[in-house]
């Protein structure tokens, strides 16, 4: 079901089409990527964002309406039933599988979107990944910073089964470029839901698998820029990383989105990572600006209370020492 909000803020101009997918636990971090491209988008591309709602307040949907403003024509997406039944885990929810909905959800008209996570930032130019050329491939997209190839630890554990090569890479499934025309044509997303349903033994990081899986051999390499995890911060240097000097020297210095892979997000309580205030940064941006003062108000609670807990064992220390 499409609920359009509001009309093309360039009409004369062909825009780029964003797709993202959240529930309202992720609704405040859909927010700030989508506040973070606006404000570095380049002109004259207005933004056609597609959001698959998968259960977002109306407080909340009025909220990104609100951040979206005039720079972006928002339209709501009601997901189907197709992907309920599929593994979720952690902080995972049925959300996660809503990029396979895409094809059907968007009309037939558009061939190519752009799809992000809601737990990133955008610091490049967005027109610049939407011109990235992507040919025949399924789609474009960075490899996971742990899971080079499928035959790493983290990577596919059937990859010889399926005949895929070990040295085939491994991408990380939260930016993509996607060619919309193939996967209507070869029914790649039907046929990645299936994949993921009967094989429930074989696939660890959802959908990532699926697609991996699918995709083995027909998807092309972004610069890792697009999709720069935040755990590159975990290595001591180039030497520990996947990249060479050039590049991991780039990916701290300049990314162009900042993925904040951990299972902490920067909104949650406790949540430590030098780049968080890049996130506040562009919370002011959102109609969820006043969040900013709510968050710090919550940690500071959270602090005061490990404090009471930890103070009366601290004091038992002390004495049991004199």
């Amino acid at each position: 079901m499409l609920q359009v909000h509001s009309k093309r803020p360039h009409p004369d101009q062909d825009p780029i089409v964003l797709v993202c997918a959240a529930d309202d636990n992720y609704a405040m971090g859909l927010g700030v990527t989508v506040a973070s491209a606006l404000a570095n988008l380049k002109h004259p591309y207005p933004i056609q964002l597609f959001v698959i709602d998968g259960g977002i307040s109306p407080v909340n949907r009025r909220r990104l309406e609100q951040t979206c403003g005039s720079q972006a024509e928002l339209t709501w997406l009601t997901p189907g039933s197709q992907v309920q039944s599929l593994h979720v885990s952690g902080h995972l929810t049925s959300a996660t599988y809503y990029r396979l909905l895409i094809p059907e959800l968007l009309p037939h008209s558009i061939t190519k979107v752009i799809y992000l996570d809601s737990d990133l930032i955008v610091q490049g130019n967005l027109a610049d990944l939407w011109n990235q050329p992507v040919g025949d491939y399924f789609a474009l997209a960075v490899r996971d910073i742990n899971t080079q190839i499928v035959s790493s630890k983290h990577g596919l554990l059937n990859y010889q089964e399926l005949g895929i090569p070990s040295d085939t890479g491994y991408f990380n499934a939260g930016v993509l470029v996607i060619n919309l025309e193939q996967w209507r044509r070869t029914k790649i997303a039907q046929r990645t839901i299936a994949y993921i349903r009967d094989n429930p033994h074989y696939v660890r990081w959802h959908d990532q698998d699926g697609l991996n899986a699918m995709f083995a051999g027909h998807w092309g390499d972004l610069n890792p820029q697009w999709n720069r995890a935040s755990t590159l911060h975990r290595y001591a240097s180039w030497q520990d990383s996947p990249y060479n000097q050039f590049v991991y020297e780039q990916l701290l210095t300049q990314p162009y989105i900042i993925h904040f892979v951990e299972s902490g997000k920067p909104w949650t309580p406790g949540f430590q990572h030098p780049e968080k205030y890049l996130f506040f940064h562009y919370l002011k941006r959102t109609a969820w600006s006043c969040w900013q003062v709510q968050l710090q108000f919550i940690w500071q609670r959270c602090q005061a209370k490990i404090n009471t807990l930890i103070q009366p064992k601290m004091s038992c220390y002390a004495s049991s020492k004199t």
